[in-house]
């Protein structure tokens, strides 16, 4: 009998996407993050700037980067709650969630907003995109990104993952 598809199993998916994905951080499971990681992943912030990660290089370098600040700055629990899901097909789901960084159980900043698309590709769910409530010029988003900017492999004109510099802005 197939799974009946309602907003209680899409929480449910986006929840648990979201759990492995901070497991992975503080576990330092680069494969177990990536699992659940479409690449190419764009993502968009507050100010509406658009980045892209084009390759698997640039995607570990973000993850490494994004938990050596993590660690850095004292951060015991990255904590992102599902607000709400929905299945937009049997195999596309949009999202929403906050975030919040904590020091032993202390608030560090404020909680944000974030939303997400996962797809379910090859039998896994996926993050293909996200917005983040967050301005572009956010330690969170600089750590992230300064990463995967530390190998930007500019595909060939063209092709739909360039991300050269005038397609990472939109």
């Amino acid at each position: 009998m197939p799974t009946k598809i309602n907003e209680e199993l899409a929480k449910q998916i986006y929840q648990t996407n979201l759990d492995r994905i901070c497991d992975a951080y503080f576990s330092n499971d680069f494969e177990g993050f990536l699992a659940h990681m479409h690449v190419p992943h764009s993502y968009t912030t507050k100010d509406g700037t658009r980045h892209v990660i084009t390759n698997q290089i640039q995607m570990r370098e973000a993850f490494d980067c994004f938990r050596q600040y993590l660690i850095g700055v004292g951060i015991t629990h990255f904590v992102r709650q599902c607000t709400g899901a929905m299945f937009l097909c049997e195999t596309k789901i949009i999202g929403g969630h906050t975030s919040e960084f904590l020091q032993d159980g202390t608030r560090l900043r404020e909680p944000y907003d974030v939303m997400a698309v996962l797809e379910l590709i090859d039998g896994a769910w996926v993050v293909m995109s996200s917005e983040n409530a967050l301005p572009d010029s956010s330690w969170q988003v600089q750590a992230f990104r300064h990463g995967a900017e530390k190998n930007n492999i500019i595909a060939p004109p063209g092709d739909p993952n360039n991300n050269s510099p005038d397609r990472r802005k939109t």
